[in-house]
C-alpha cells in the first residue's frame, strides 16, 4: 500500500508513543507539584530539615521569663509551630539544644497555641518514636486542649479542626497518661465491636511505625480470637522482629485460643514452623514454653510433616492421622523417609514403597529402628528388603515383637489399623481384636 492510500489520520506507532510518553510526564510533574503543596502528614514530616528545628530551639533556648516564651508563641508562624513535635523528638541535635528547660519551654508553647492543625503531624511523629516521654508527654497536652476546646465550644457541636483527615483523637479511645498504650488500646478493644483492622483504619494507625507494631505485638500476645485472625497477615513480621521472650509470649498464647477457624491456625503454625521449626530443633524459643505447649505445637508439625510426606497417598495420611493423638512426634529421617515415634514403636514409610510401612517394636527412639546408626543411611529403615514378619502372623501369635511389614491396600490397611489398635492397647484381649478384624 502506498502513502497515498493510507487514512489521513494515521499516526505512526512510534509517534503515538512519544504523546503517551510525553502525557505521562506531564501528570508525572503535575502529580509532584501537588505534593509539594498539599503534602500528607507523614510527607510533611518527613521534609523537615535539622536546619529547621534547630532555627528554631536558637530562638527559644535564650527565654527566660513565661511572658517572653507566650510572646513568641503567638507570633511563631504556622509551619515554625509546626516544628514543636519534630523538636522534642530529634535525637541528633546539638544536646546543648533540648536540654530539659528547652524541652519544658516547647511545651508551654504547645499550651499557648495548640490548635486541630498540630495533630495530624503530631500523631505521625509519636506513632514513630513511640514509646517517647516527651513526645508522649506532648500529644497527651494537645489532646487534652484539643477536647477542652470542643467541651466548651459554644456551639457545643464537635470540634471540626479534624476535617481534613477525618481522624477523630486518640485520646477518646485511650489514656495517654503513662505508659503502656499499646496494651491499653487491646485492652480497649476487647470490649468494643471495632476490629483491629477498622481501629487502625479510623484513627490512622500505621502498622509499619512503631506504635502499630507495639499495638499488634500485644495483640498477638493478649488479644482474642478475632484479633489474631484479623491480623494473621501480619504474624510473620512481628513474630520474625521480636526477641526469643516475645516469640515464646505469642506461641504461647497462640496455643490458648480456641475459636480460631482450622485455616487461621493452619496459617499461624506455617509462620511459626518457618520461623523456629518445631520442638526439639535449634531454636532457643523451645526452652522457654512448657512441656504440654511443645507437645501441643509438636502434635502439629507432627500431622503436617505426615501430610506432606503422604501428599500422593491422602489414604495413607489420613490412617495415620486417626493415631496423631498418641505420636511422641514424627521424625524425618531422609527426603524419603519419615519415622512416626509413638510410646512403644515406631513406623518407617519411605514414600519410595508406597504400598507399605515397616512397624518396629519395643525400639529405642533415639536409635536407627533397623539398628543403623545415624552415619549409615544407605538403607531405608522403611525398605521392604529388611527382614520383616507379617501383621497376620502377629495377630494370630497375639504377641507384637520384631519388624512388621504394614500393608496399604484394600485389605492390608485394616490389619495395620488392627495392628496399631493392638499395639497402643496391650491390654485388650485377643479375640476382641480378632472379632474387629473380621467383623
Amino acid at each position: 500500500m502506498t502513502s497515498d492510500n493510507m487514512p489521513s489520520n494515521a499516526t505512526a506507532p512510534h509517534q503515538q508513543k512519544t504523546s503517551f510518553n510525553h502525557r505521562l510526564e506531564r501528570l508525572k510533574r503535575s502529580h509532584d507539584r501537588l505534593i509539594v503543596a498539599f503534602p500528607l502528614p507523614a510527607e510533611a514530616v518527613d521534609r523537615v530539615s535539622s536546619d529547621a528545628v534547630a532555627s528554631l530551639l536558637e530562638r527559644v533556648r535564650p527565654l527566660t521569663q513565661s511572658a517572653q516564651i507566650i510572646q513568641l508563641a503567638r507570633h511563631l508562624s504556622p509551619p515554625d509551630l509546626d516544628l514543636i513535635f519534630s523538636a522534642l523528638t530529634k535525637a541528633d541535635l546539638d544536646p546543648q539544644l533540648i536540654d530539659p528547660k528547652t524541652n519544658e519551654k516547647l511545651l508551654l508553647i504547645l499550651r499557648e497555641r495548640a490548635c486541630p492543625s498540630l495533630y495530624p503531624k503530631a500523631w505521625v511523629i509519636w506513632q514513630r518514636h513511640y514509646p517517647h516521654q516527651l513526645a508522649n508527654r506532648a500529644l497527651s497536652i494537645l489532646c487534652g486542649i484539643l477536647e477542652i476546646k470542643r467541651n466548651t465550644s459554644a456551639s457545643k457541636k464537635p470540634l471540626e479542626p479534624l476535617r481534613s483527615v477525618n481522624m477523630p483523637l486518640i485520646s477518646s479511645l485511650i489514656e495517654l497518661s503513662g505508659q503502656a498504650q499499646s496494651k491499653r488500646l487491646i485492652a480497649r478493644l476487647m470490649s468494643q465491636p471495632m476490629s483491629l483492622h477498622e481501629c487502625f483504619s479510623r484513627f490512622g494507625i500505621n502498622p509499619d511505625w512503631a506504635f502499630g507494631k507495639a499495638v499488634l505485638y500485644d495483640a498477638f500476645v493478649a488479644g482474642n480470637d478475632l484479633m489474631f485472625a484479623d491480623q494473621i497477615h501480619r504474624l510473620a513480621d512481628i513474630f520474625g522482629e521480636t526477641d526469643l521472650e516475645g516469640q515464646a509470649k505469642i506461641l504461647r498464647h497462640f496455643l490458648t485460643l480456641e475459636a480460631l477457624t482450622p485455616a487461621d491456625r493452619q496459617n499461624a503454625h506455617v509462620v511459626f514452623y518457618a520461623a523456629v521449626g518445631a520442638p526439639g530443633g535449634p531454636s532457643a524459643v523451645w526452652s522457654l514454653l512448657g512441656e504440654r505447649e511443645r507437645k501441643a505445637y509438636s502434635a502439629w508439625a507432627g500431622r503436617a510433616r505426615i501430610g506432606s510426606h503422604c501428599l500422593a497417598q491422602p489414604e495413607k495420611a489420613t490412617f495415620y492421622l486417626r493415631y496423631a493423638t498418641q505420636l511422641n512426634r514424627v521424625e524425618q529421617w531422609d527426603t524419603d523417609t519419615i519415622l512416626l515415634h509413638f510410646k512403644s514403636f515406631v513406623i518407617a514409610d519411605d514414600r519410595r514403597f508406597p504400598d507399605q510401612a515397616l512397624f518396629y517394636a519395643n525400639t529405642i527412639p533415639s536409635q536407627h529402628p533397623a539398628g543403623l546408626v545415624r552415619d549409615e543411611r544407605a538403607q531405608s529403615p522403611a525398605n521392604p528388603a529388611i527382614s520383616h514378619r507379617r501383621v497376620e502372623e502377629i495377630l494370630r501369635q497375639g504377641e507384637i515383637s520384631g519388624i512388621i511389614q504394614m500393608q496399604f491396600d484394600s485389605e492390608g490397611i485394616k490389619e495395620s489399623g488392627v495392628l496399631l489398635d493392638f499395639a497402643l492397647q496391650q491390654k485388650q484381649n485377643q479375640a476382641s481384636i480378632f472379632e474387629k478384624l473380621f467383623k
